[in-house]
């Protein structure tokens, strides 16, 4: 039998509601894929905040089942990835207990244990070091960043084959001689599950003007107070035609409220709080003016892709593989400056252009499927 592990430091069992101890790119690139997956198995192995469910096997859908092999204490203030680090040497039993054949890592920390026997599938998420804006700024030293580098290295060097979602991924991978086991493959939606939809949606129901829209965790990393400024500037132009809507939660959503308050400006803004559903999320999206994207640092955000398969433009920071691989400046536009007011004169020329027919979305799950499943069976 065809057996596949996916690794994550996601909370499968909380997957789709409020408990969840997870969100992020990484989730929304493993939701895209899963239902093309073959193989006769397919195990879920990330977190779970409940000590009673970690090694257990649980029934998810047909082939596809659950089996938690991380504890992380609901409210620890430790990152995930310290935990997984530090608990994941049991992962190889784990693997040859369910006898798997192929593992199909998002997650460094844990694939970094594994010693031979599966081919391993390494999905680099991003060429910046994931503690460059941790949560705990203790994580943020040298120290720690070197460690984690440490890390990463190893993955590419154990790794069968590796996914590089951008330029920047795959020249990181070059350095340690390894592109000729890489392909470059940007990330991918399910435009079975995004797609233009005149549904209304119930959470923005009452909001009546144009929307600028954000979904993410609401972190400092996210640059949020270039979103907020821009919201500002374009009401100056534009009176009480646009609202600034925030979807998601984070340790800095009082940060940025604050940032607002300060501003006197709370009425041009909405918080949805997380939206884990993705009909809703399809209906936003359909429902926004525009998706931007303030990051300081990204590799190919899964919203982008999301919100242009539902056929709303999205503006964007020059982060990550935004601008060499999507900005087509018709639906996706960078700005390289983190200046609110060019940011609202691209997007007013924005609004007149979105009439423009939508050609053929290229990031489909269904079409980069084909390619992952021949890497997973070698």
């Amino acid at each position: 039998m065809f057996k596949i592990a996916i690794l994550a430091l996601i909370d499968f069992e909380n997957w789709n509601n409020q408990k969840s101890l997870s969100m992020g790119g990484a989730s929304g690139v493993i939701k895209s894929i899963l239902p093309y997956l073959k193989a006769d198995n397919i195990y879920l192995m990330g977190i779970t905040s409940e000590k009673k469910n970690l090694y257990k096997e649980i029934y998810f859908d047909e082939n596809i089942f659950i089996v938690p092999i991380l504890h992380v204490p609901r409210g620890s203030k430790l990152p995930v990835r310290f935990h997984a680090f530090c608990h994941s040497r049991i992962i190889n039993s784990i693997l040859k207990k369910y006898n798997i054949s192929s593992v199909y890592s998002h997650a460094e920390e844990i694939s970094f244990w594994i010693k031979s026997g599966p081919h391993i599938l390494y999905h680099m998420h991003g060429s910046t070091n994931a503690l460059v804006k941790a949560k705990n700024k203790l994580f943020r030293n040298k120290f720690f960043q070197y460690f984690w580098e440490y890390v990463r290295k190893k993955n590419i060097q154990k790794a069968t084959k590796i996914v590089a979602i951008d330029p920047l991924c795959y020249n990181l991978i070059k350095k340690q001689n390894a592109e000729g086991k890489t392909i470059l493959l940007p990330n991918f939606v399910d435009t079975k599950v995004f797609f233009q939809d005149d549904t209304p949606s119930k959470l923005l129901e009452h909001i009546n003007e144009k929307i600028l829209l954000f979904i993410g965790r609401l972190e400092e990393v996210k640059g949020l107070e270039l979103f907020i400024d821009t919201i500002v500037e374009i009401d100056k132009r534009e009176s009480g035609s646009w609202k600034g809507v925030f979807v998601g939660r984070g340790t800095y959503e009082s940060v940025i409220q604050k940032y607002i308050s300060d501003k006197s400006a709370s009425h041009l803004f909405h918080f949805t709080g997380p939206v884990f559903e993705q009909d809703e999320l399809r209906k936003i999206y359909n429902r926004a003016s525009i998706l931007m994207i303030s990051s300081h640092f990204e590799g190919i955000p899964m919203v982008i892709l999301e919100s242009l398969a539902c056929g709303t433009p999205v503006i964007s920071t020059n982060v990550g593989g935004v601008k060499d691989i999507i900005a087509d400046n018709k639906m996706c536009f960078v700005n390289d400056q983190r200046d609110p007011t060019e940011f609202v004169d691209i997007i007013q020329s924005i609004i007149i252009k979105k009439s423009a027919p939508i050609e053929e979305f290229k990031y489909s799950s269904s079409k980069a499927a084909v390619i992952i499943n021949k890497i997973l069976r070698n």
